[in-house]
């Protein structure tokens, strides 16, 4: 006790309260209760960017974490989302941490006139131009209907020749049941001027998404490298979807759409997708998911689950984001997300892996399991045809005979070469 009461300890224990209360403000300003529970919320992200004063528009990110900025200085531009974008909640206050971005865009910064025209994708390998945000706003915007929700597909040169993937995958609209009108909501991607060029010929919303260096044009086989990067262009684009405030269907060209899908949907999940084997249970983690069809619904946690998905494949390099999604579902920081995930049954969304053998309600036909343009076309003209005599049967005619698809044939051996 006598320690305690000396002159020296009586300075040390003045000298700690004068330190705290003249930081308190500071770790005030930088910790606050948002920024708290934002960084919580984050189960991939433990860190936080920085931006040097002197160029605040540009997020210079560490190696552990690019999800976050930090801003020093008296930055004035800050970040702040939209209702439609809950990444980031705006506050009040000068609190640099968070990021504030106009209603207009909540993916471009508000900077000086001598900032940077680009954005960059959170992999850092491509940039949107605000010219190119701007196109791809108009675009959703004039496709989406359903509290703004967007049917998406990618197109490249090799899928977009006449009487190839493209017309099929068009006709089968036309030809469904009730499915017609989606081609008002449906945005084509296109890869490549090739694609870009038969898009605009036979279809009214394309938005073209480039990467300078990139050729995506030719056909791009299974687990190429090419291959590689075309998946993972894809789920950062549907990522920024997800940033403007559109919830979507994305559905991969080689599937034929013959039925609404929509009442199928689960009321309460934010990311549903088929499988390529279904269990029988749409809430098992043992399913086989497909990512050639998904639904999702732009919030907080899809949002931050497309960012997490993208940054595991620094920790499996060489690897698709199908194969990344079957093991990062079984992991502890997926389910921190709190992401409400449900897979679709075969017998409604079928494919070539696990077909729906059920004329009367399968929704879609997905060429999985198979290699091959024109492997993929073959069998799919096939589908076409036997919906087509579907259709043309009587109701007496469907009850007696039984319908079967004639696929896969050629896709049946593909894998074997």
């Amino acid at each position: 006790m006598g320690t305690f009461n000396s002159p020296r300890s009586r300075y040390a224990s003045a000298s700690a309260l004068c330190a705290a209360f003249i930081l308190l403000p500071y770790l005030a300003t930088y910790y606050s209760p948002d920024a708290l529970r934002l960084l919580s919320q984050s189960a991939f992200s433990p860190y936080l960017n920085r931006t040097s004063g002197n160029n605040s528009h540009l997020n210079r990110t560490s190696d552990d974490s690019p999800h976050l900025n930090r801003i020093s200085g008296n930055s004035s531009h800050l970040n702040r989302t939209s209702d439609d974008s809950p990444l980031v909640n705006g506050t009040s206050g000068n609190n640099p941490l968070l990021n504030r971005t106009s209603d207009k865009s909540p993916l471009l910064n508000r900077t000086s006139s001598n900032s940077s025209s680009q954005v960059s994708f959170q992999d850092g390998t491509s940039n949107f131009t605000q010219e190119e945000l701007g196109n791809l706003q108009g675009v959703l915007k004039s496709a989406s209907f359903r509290n703004k929700t967007v049917i998406i597909t990618t197109l490249n040169q090799a899928w977009a020749a006449n009487n190839s993937m493209i017309d099929l995958f068009l006709e089968s609209f036309r030809l469904g049941e009730g499915t017609r009108d989606f081609l008002d909501h449906l945005v084509i991607v296109v890869l490549d001027q090739v694609a870009h060029d038969r898009c605009i010929s036979v279809h009214k919303h394309c938005f073209t998404l480039r990467t300078e260096g990139v050729d995506f044009s030719g056909e791009k086989f299974f687990m190429t490298d090419d291959y590689l990067k075309m998946m993972w262009k894809r789920l950062d684009l549907l990522r920024i979807v997800l940033e403007l405030g559109y919830n979507f269907v994305f559905t991969d060209a080689d599937i034929m759409w013959f039925r609404d899908p929509f009442p199928h949907f689960s009321t309460d999940a934010d990311f549903e997708i088929a499988c390529d084997k279904f269990n029988g249970n749409p809430t098992s983690l043992a399913n086989l998911p497909n990512n050639g069809f998904v639904h999702v619904r732009s919030n907080e946690r899809t949002i931050n689950f497309y960012k997490f998905w993208n940054k595991c494949r620094e920790i499996y390099p060489g690897e698709n984001e199908q194969e990344i999604l079957n093991k990062v579902k079984l992991k502890s920081n997926f389910r921190k997300i709190g992401m409400k995930m449900r897979f679709l049954s075969t017998k409604f969304f079928g494919g070539f892996c696990q077909a729906s053998r059920d004329f009367d309600k399968v929704c879609i036909m997905h060429a999985n399991c198979c290699v091959g343009l024109v492997n993929k076309i073959r069998d799919l003209t096939l589908i076409i045809e036997d919906w087509k005599h579907y259709k043309s049967m009587t109701d007496l005619e469907k009850q007696l005979q039984k319908v079967r698809w004639r696929a896969p044939r050629a896709c049946r051996h593909s894998f074997r070469g």
